[in-house]
């Protein structure tokens, strides 16, 4: 087991909703933001026993200085489905945050 933290980025748009919803005209109800979803993976890391061994940030691409972030442009270019998950500066995850694949793959790299 390595002794660094794991470092998971989250790419995507503090306030926009995230999408995947149905495709009626109507109201679907409140839509979920990609900040909602961030909040709702960080209280889940931290009730996980490898809370302590990673470090997770929210970049907002419209917000934020992305330019140091080289790895993601290719994806962001491609469009892909926002958000994005890097784990260790690279992109595994898009479209949305799914707190046990992440997880899973936290546990990957951590038992590298």
């Amino acid at each position: 087991m390595s002794d660094s933290k794991v470092k998971i980025e989250i790419f995507g748009i503090k306030d926009a909703p995230v999408g995947g919803g149905c495709s009626c005209e109507g109201s679907c109800g409140p839509s979920t933001t990609m900040d909602d979803l961030y909040s709702e993976f960080v209280n889940f890391i931290n009730k996980t026993k490898i809370k302590d061994q990673v470090e997770v940030k929210f970049i907002d691409v419209l917000e934020d200085d992305i330019d140091k972030y080289e790895y993601v442009h290719k994806i962001l270019d491609a469009n892909y489905g926002l958000p994005l998950t890097a784990i260790n500066n690279r992109v595994c995850f898009h479209g949305r945050i799914s707190n046990n694949m992440i997880y899973d793959k936290i546990n990957e790299e951590i038992n590298k």
